[in-house]
């Protein structure tokens, strides 16, 4: 017959050889959850650039479209008409909702880029010249209508704007 204690001593022995037979399989399943985590990561990381991919075709295919070009140059006779009258009747009229329509539409992209949703470069690269042009072509509407307002108007765009030229000037080949 077994006494009590050697009952316990073959209990803690048989225990302990439990303990130290399970440490490999412990250690296995975590590197298995390692792998699994680590491929997850890849995945996400997929999912966020295809959907950055797709957000930054969006925005191109927007901008490139025929009813935005012909918008492009409806804000640019818009600006040219109301800079000749010294912007008499322009802050409140619907023109001005329009160019202001237009500026946000950039403001919206570069905003993104500011943040970090889609790629400042990739859209610099791609909208480079066309985000110069329609800034410079609206600023003095801009301008109008910060004066009005008493706040920066658009500041994303003309942060984008300066950003891209900065960029397209840094890029640009000798002798082009």
């Amino acid at each position: 017959m077994i006494d009590v204690t050697t009952l316990i001593q073959l209990l803690s022995a048989a225990s302990t050889i439990a303990v130290i037979l399970g440490v490999p399989f412990i250690v296995l399943q975590l590197k298995q959850n390692a792998r699994i985590l680590q491929v997850s990561n890849r995945q996400v990381e997929v999912m966020i650039h295809q959907a950055r991919a797709q957000v930054f075709l969006s925005i191109a295919e927007r901008l490139s479209d025929r009813e935005y070009v012909l918008r492009r140059k409806l804000v640019r006779d818009l600006v040219a008409r109301y800079a000749s009258k010294e912007w008499q009747g322009f802050l409140d009229s619907t023109d001005a909702f329009e160019i202001r329509a237009f500026a946000a539409t950039y403001e919206a992209s570069a905003t993104m880029a500011r943040i970090g949703r889609i790629d400042e470069g990739n859209l610099q690269q791609a909208l480079g010249y066309w985000v110069v042009s329609d800034w410079r072509a609206i600023e003095p509407a801009v301008r109008q209508l910060e004066r009005s307002w008493g706040v920066p108007a658009y500041p994303n765009f003309r942060w984008l704007a300066e950003s891209s030229e900065a960029y397209l000037k840094s890029t640009a080949r000798p002798g082009l």
